[in-house]
């Protein structure tokens, strides 16, 4: 287009192109390192609720409910390390 107008068309990116992709190359990176932080918090939970669950003086309904919660942070903590991995 920029030929057929008479304009000399540009042969690299400007410094908007270079500062738009080094946004997304730090958004990965620390995409990446937020989530494997955010694991660690993951890992505790995971543990606190997998603790809970074989309380011996828990009552079989709290026992269900933290059963129930330590899935679904092990299912959180799994989602967490995959995406990190893929953002790496």
């Amino acid at each position: 287009m920029a030929r057929e107008m008479g304009i000399e068309a540009p042969t690299e990116g400007d410094m908007k192109q270079i500062l738009t992709t080094g946004k997304i190359a730090i958004a990965d990176i620390m995409g990446a390192a937020i989530l494997r932080a955010m694991k660690t918090n993951e890992d505790d939970t995971v543990r606190a609720y997998e603790r809970a669950s074989r309380h011996e003086d828990a009552i079989p309904a709290s026992k269900a409910f933290f059963m129930k919660a330590h899935r679904d942070e092990e299912r959180h903590r799994a989602w967490m390390s995959t995406t990190a991995d893929t953002l790496s």
